[in-house]
């Protein structure tokens, strides 16, 4: 693994990898980091493969945007850490198979696959709250005290963790479970 000096580096090189894997797109989805003043976080409107460190904004730990424009998540990520102070990481997706399934309203503790057992007792839903809103903040950040994968219905995922990699695991192993569910679902329906 890379040696990471730079918090921000590491959150750019996470970034364009969770674009390259399909699990965001565009300017879709965002990432932080925590520090001992606040917590480092991707920027608003922005393709994420193209970040540099100098995009990424920092919020201290009163709420204030210290230096650029941030993610218009970053409410969800400022309540989880207040919240639950072990908490190192935080990733929001909106990786495709999820939403899929979503869609169809698939029970997500009904995976067939084995490695389900991995995840399921870290895992819990939010029903749909709008994006940005303070209750999707509020509602998600406490359910991050307990659980490290939330689905958010009609939205995505948002995953923590005590590293990035950490936390990017566990959405890449919901996505890979939920694409397995879907194309064994796919099967199902060939005559």
């Amino acid at each position: 693994m890379k040696g990471w000096g730079d918090p921000r580096e590491k959150l750019c090189y996470f970034s364009k990898l969770l674009s390259d894997l399909r699990i965001n797109t565009g300017s879709e989805g965002n990432l932080s980091l925590r520090s001992p003043y606040g917590f480092f976080i991707t920027p608003s409107g922005r393709l994420k493969t193209e970040l540099t460190p100098k995009d990424i904004a920092f919020i201290d730990w009163d709420g204030k945007t210290i230096t650029g424009k941030p993610s218009s998540e970053w409410g969800l990520h400022y309540k989880a850490y207040l919240k639950n102070p072990k908490i190192k990481a935080i990733i929001h997706g909106h990786p495709p198979y999820l939403l899929t399934l979503d869609a169809f309203n698939f029970d997500f503790h009904s995976f067939k696959h084995p490695e389900a057992s991995i995840i399921l007792p870290k895992m819990t839903s939010l029903c749909f709250l709008p994006p940005g809103s303070e209750s999707l903040w509020e509602f998600s950040g406490n359910l991050l005290i307990n659980y490290q994968i939330v689905i958010l219905k009609g939205h995505g995922v948002v995953a923590r963790g005590e590293s990035l990699e950490e936390a990017m695991n566990f959405i890449l192993l919901l996505e890979k479970l939920c694409q397995l569910e879907y194309l064994r679902s796919f099967r199902k329906a060939i005559p």
